[in-house]
């Protein structure tokens, strides 16, 4: 592994035996210039009805990425782990991510913000807006919060190759 936790390229023989560099796609390996997405928040559950952003961040323009680690909690009393009455949703420019429509919405917690959930991943892109929304469905609000963390890394977008997506 580089210094940076990137995994290096596999070399195999080539089909006339001279040895050949092989990188996995950027979705399961970073590429050498990733730069690590560690987004983590509380905020105050919002009033019945209503909804609040745990965490909101934007994608820099020339870059794509993976969120591949998740965390969602609800710190306080009055809620049932699984009841409905506080929802959460991943959302990409307000819509489910591409790939991730199962985020759009969990019933419950997906792990602590200390020691989130590994996923599969889903790829977010430049220019989006990527936010974790707690929604209070009907909970009475005393003092409780909700936490949340998103993990994962951007990579540049020249990086990718062109048919790993099609």
């Amino acid at each position: 592994m580089s210094s940076r936790g990137q995994i290096a390229p596999l070399v195999i023989p080539g089909p006339s035996g001279e040895m050949q560099v092989v990188r996995k796609p950027t979705w399961i390996d970073p590429p050498a210039q990733w730069q690590n997405i560690d987004q983590f928040a509380y905020v105050a559950l919002p009033a019945i009805g209503a909804q609040a952003n745990v965490i909101s961040f934007f994608v820099p323009s020339g870059y794509n990425g993976i969120i591949n680690k998740i965390a969602n909690n609800f710190v306080g009393g009055g809620w049932t782990e699984g009841s409905g009455q506080v929802t959460w949703q991943i959302l990409a420019d307000g819509a489910p991510p591409q790939g991730a429509s199962n985020y759009d919405l969990i019933l419950g917690s997906l792990g602590s913000p200390a020691n989130p959930v590994e996923i599969p991943g889903f790829r977010i892109f430049e220019n989006q807006t990527i936010t974790l929304v707690v929604k209070n469905v009907n909970i009475v609000v005393a003092g409780q919060l909700s936490g949340g963390r998103l993990i994962g890394y951007l990579y540049p977008r020249e990086t990718e190759d062109g048919n790993a997506w099609s």
